[in-house]
């Protein structure tokens, strides 16, 4: 039952993207860049983080943890600016549903070969024939969506 309400709260996180990336875009219309919106995007999200943290009591990290941790974790936070920079970019040319069911799609067929492979010290989670199948069925839908 646990799994069933992670899984309802990532559905609604995911109807948030298309919010955020609807919000994101028209910034960028009042905003000289789209860069901007970007950047707009990541400090309103850093001020909130700050605050989080303050209220939470969270300590910083030492100098010697962050210097322990290998190089390719901190590319979460490139990874984030370039997608957010894109939803920026691509929505007003292919629209939100276009955007984010290639973006999913994208995303699905990237998690199957880490889930399979175990990449980044994730569980195992061997590619089966339905997960091909449902992917197959999402880039389908993809074609369907944007016709």
């Amino acid at each position: 039952m646990t799994k069933y309400v992670f899984i309802l709260a990532a559905l609604l996180i995911g109807g948030f993207l298309s919010v955020q990336g609807s919000i994101n875009a028209q910034l960028s219309s009042f905003l000289r860049h789209p860069l901007q919106a970007s950047l707009t995007n990541f400090l309103v999200g850093t001020v909130i983080l700050i605050f989080l943290n303050i209220i939470l009591r969270t300590s910083l990290p030492s100098i010697a943890e962050m210097k322990s941790v290998p190089w390719y974790l901190f590319l979460g936070g490139a990874i984030g600016a370039i997608f957010v920079t894109s939803v920026v970019l691509l929505i007003p040319k292919i629209g939100v549903t276009n955007m984010l069911a290639a973006s999913i799609a994208g995303q699905l067929i990237v998690a199957s070969i880490i889930d399979h492979h175990g990449l980044f010290n994730v569980t195992v989670h061997p590619v089966s024939l339905s997960r091909i199948a449902g992917i197959i069925m999402l880039l389908l839908g993809i074609f369907l969506i944007q016709r």
